[in-house]
Order: C-alpha cells, then structure tokens, then sequence
C-alpha cells in the first residue's frame, strides 16, 4: 500500500529538512574556541529533538498512522514554540540556564510580564505564523485521550439510516490526501520557525558586544516611539 504521488512529494520535501537543520547544527558549534553560553545547550536540545520528531513522523506518516502522527505534530511544534520562548524575555541566557535547572517554561514571564503558556507562545508567534492558532488548537485533542480519538475510529456514518461503520486498527489508510499534507506542511512549517530562531541565534553570537548594544538601542527607542 502506497501513499499517492502528491503525498510521497511532501514526505521528500519534509524528510530533506533533515540536512538543513544538520548544516545549522554545524555553525551553531561555531569555530574552536568560540565562547559556550546556557542557550546554546538549550538550541542543540530543541535541535535535537526536531530532528528525531521530523524523522518519527515522517514514519508515521508513510505507514499511514494519522493518529499518532498528529499527536507527534503538536510536540513537533512545542519544541519551536519553547525555543522562541528565549527571544520573549529579558534575560535569555538566564532564563536557559533556568530551563536547565528543570524550571518549567509555562510558569516564566515574558517581558510584558505574562506566564509562557503554551497559549501565550502561540498568540505571540502567531503575527508571522497565522497558522498556529488552530492548528495547535485542534492537534491539543490527540494528545489526551478525547473526542478526537472518537471521531478518528469512525470509518463511516450514514445519518439516514443512523448505522456507523469503525475502523479498528493501526492503519488510518481512509483517510483523503489532503490529511496527510496538512500534517507534513505543518511540521515542514514548524521546522522553519526553529531554523528562523536558531539562525538568528547564531548571527547573534557572531556579533561584537557594540553591535549588540546599538541594537538593543534601537529596539528600546522603536519601543518607545510604538507607545508614542
């Protein structure tokens, strides 16, 4: 049994993320002697962990376990959210080195003092990825047993003469095309946002400690002139 041709496409597209996070993985070390700060241990971790999601679900996908493929989805994306979570506060080298102690994220505070939920990272990366909203919304269902799991055992369901026909077993191989592209295009679009995090992360710490202060400057005037 095979996926058709439009779905096979999307799991070669998804499965060549792979290479790009492994060549970022590689400047993130940086030359020999480059200095070593708490976010780095917690980029190599979300880096890490993307790459074994990415590759579990692309598995998933090609053997046709929609199930499990969207619960894997939502932790897929909770590793770019929380990795962003680092550029929503005012120490992030201190907040990594609270991540590493075992502090739990949802229970920091960004800079507008408001608890790093899951719900808070969304809305705050949401302006550039509107997607996220309902997509994490509705995977939040796969995680925990829910009326989610009802709806995916249901094969089929004739209201007129009231019969419902369910699919019990491992493969999901009823369900349309479309399904399957959802999951990969929102796991190849999570993806983007840890790469976008961490390149920024890199060009970050190849900065002189001027070039830092005068951005930081300017951020601080741009804010200043957001609240008039």
């Amino acid at each position: 049994m095979k996926h058709p041709l439009e779905v096979r496409k999307r799991i070669a597209t998804f499965r060549n993320d792979e290479q790009q996070m492994l060549d970022i993985g590689k400047h993130l070390f940086g030359a020999p002697g480059t200095a070593f700060f708490p976010l780095d241990l917690l980029a190599y971790a979300a880096l890490k962990r993307n790459l074994s999601t990415a590759e579990a679900l692309a598995l998933l996908v090609e053997n046709f376990n929609l199930v499990s493929a969207r619960a894997l989805l939502r932790v897929h994306i909770d590793t770019s959210l929380r990795f962003a979570a680092a550029w929503f506060v005012d120490k992030p080298q201190d907040f990594a080195s609270a991540v590493h102690g075992g502090a739990r994220i949802d229970k920091m505070k960004d800079t507008q003092g408001k608890k790093l939920t899951d719900a808070r990272l969304v809305e705050l990366l949401s302006p550039d990825h509107p997607w996220l909203p309902a997509v994490y919304e509705n995977l939040s269902g796969f995680v925990h047993l829910s009326g989610s799991h009802v709806a995916a055992s249901i094969a089929a369901l004739d209201t007129e003469t009231r019969k419902v026909s369910f699919h019990i077993g491992k493969s999901d191989d009823h369900y349309p095309p479309f399904s399957w592209i959802e999951v990969l295009d929102c796991a190849h679009e999570s993806t983007a946002i840890l790469a976008h995090y961490l390149r920024g992360y890199i060009a970050t710490k190849a900065m002189s400690p001027e070039e830092l202060a005068a951005i930081k400057g300017g951020a601080i005037k741009g804010n200043k002139r957001g609240r008039g």
